[in-house]
């Protein structure tokens, strides 16, 4: 700003030193304009206008007549024009408003009155403001008003990575809950792309570890019931006199270390089959391995009389873990046994869509579940209803183990009520090569 106060300052004293010269050079102009009229009257002072006054001085010399008119016909600005009205009807010689514009008048008794005006071209503005300084003055300014442009696209950009960064600080100190503000979140420029992929990373992340936590306060529970019947269990054997109360104690006692053992190791399966996001696979028939967990279920089933019904095609290539795609379908068939009533069946159907998948339904004659809560079963540790709910093997955890295994095979898992009752849980894997088998 001072710079700029400096050069208006200088362009002012020169505009002053300007029209002081210009003056000057008037009243000469005004002798030798009387002596080109003397010599050849209108005819010369109308030469004299066109090329003598004002060559060498870049001004324009306007000689207008006692009716207004200009001698050469020249367009005249709205200023001059103004000017030479003045002069008509006040017949005055007009002082000039603008800088750089100057009169003189000739008056002659033989030929009339004549108005001569002076006008510079307007210099250029750069020149103006910056006199002697010029195009390096307008250089400056402009380097100036560059770096006021790039200190707001500077705090434009800044901001919202700064308020970026500290939601990540916060993030990474444990609030679960930072996210990257809703200006951010709006922008349509990549910085927008960014709080949005942002956010729901801090989504994701957060899910996780409130399903850790989730998931460690349920285990803690798990496994304080058979710890308890244990310690109580202990307790009375140890104070019992008789041998066959004693006795009994005991079994109880190996029978809850038993399911402990299984609980633990359902856990340990589970935790691991989570972390490990690509397992191992290798091709194998879908056939030979339902007809493995087929067989097993029948010698499970046989003390209920419950039968299984299996119908899958002999020969079905897939590609897949084969531990961990027996882990989770020998879950879903047993959690289908643990709920048919004695006498009941439970059906293993498979079948290819033709879509290059494979479906596995496991059909039980149980009690079903809420429509509403058909979804949670697959959740670890899951509360539902006493019929379904309670008295599981696995600690309610093999469906979550199923899920697990299913979805690292790139497939799903879904369960639905049967019409004619009982619970349906569909599998879907893709099939080797992505045709179903001949």
């Amino acid at each position: 700003m001072v710079l700029i106060n400096d050069q208006l300052e200088r362009a002012q004293r020169e505009d002053v030193e300007l029209s002081q010269r210009a003056q000057r050079l008037a009243a000469n102009l005004q002798t030798r304009a009387a002596s080109a009229l003397a010599r050849g009257g209108r005819e010369e002072l109308a030469r004299w206008a066109e090329s003598g006054p004002q060559r060498g001085r870049r001004l324009t010399v306007f000689v207008f007549d006692a009716q207004g008119q200009e001698l050469l016909d020249r367009p005249a600005s709205r200023d001059v024009r103004r000017m030479t009205r003045q002069w008509l009807d006040e017949n005055t010689v007009p002082m000039p408003e603008r800088r750089g514009q100057f009169t003189a008048a000739v008056v002659d008794p033989d030929h009339g009155a004549f108005l001569i005006v002076l006008s510079p071209p307007p210099r250029p503005v750069f020149l103006r403001l910056f006199g002697p300084l010029g195009l390096g003055g307008l250089i400056v300014a402009a380097i100036m008003f560059s770096g006021l442009i790039c200190l707001w696209l500077a705090r434009t950009v800044s901001r919202p990575v700064q308020q970026l960064r500290l939601a990540g600080q916060a993030l990474g100190q444990g609030n679960l809950s930072a996210r990257a503000p809703d200006n951010a979140c709006r922008r349509g420029d990549e910085l927008g792309d960014l709080a949005r992929d942002f956010n729901r990373m801090a989504e994701r992340l957060q899910g996780l570890i409130d399903g850790q936590r989730q998931l460690l306060r349920d285990v803690s529970h798990e496994l304080r019931s058979p710890l308890a019947r244990i310690q109580v269990a202990l307790a009375l054997a140890t104070d019992s006199p008789e041998e066959v109360q004693r006795a009994d104690y005991l079994a109880r006692i190996e029978t809850d270390i038993e399911r402990l053992n299984q609980l633990i190791g359902e856990i340990l399966s589970f935790a691991r089959i989570s972390q490990d996001s690509e397992p191992e696979k290798v091709p194998m028939d879908l056939g030979e391995l339902i007809a493995d967990i087929g067989d097993a279920a029948r010698l499970e089933g046989q003390p209920r009389r419950i039968t299984i019904f299996s119908d899958c095609p002999e020969r079905l290539p897939i590609r897949a873990n084969e531990e961990l795609l027996h882990r989770a379908i020998e879950n879903v068939v047993r959690n289908a046994l643990r709920h048919t009533p004695e006498g009941g069946q439970v059906k293993l159907v498979v079948r290819p869509d033709g879509t290059g998948q494979v479906e596995i339904r496991i059909e039980d004659q149980g009690p079903g579940v809420a429509g509403q809560r058909l979804a949670d079963i697959f959740d670890p540790f899951v509360r539902l209803s006493p019929e379904r709910g309670e008295g599981s093997s696995g600690g309610g955890i093999g469906l979550a183990i199923a899920r697990a295994a299913i979805e690292q095979h790139h497939g799903s898992i879904e369960a639905r009520n049967r019409p004619q009752g009982g619970l349906c849980i569909a599998i879907r894997l893709p099939i080797e090569g992505g045709q179903p088998p001949a």
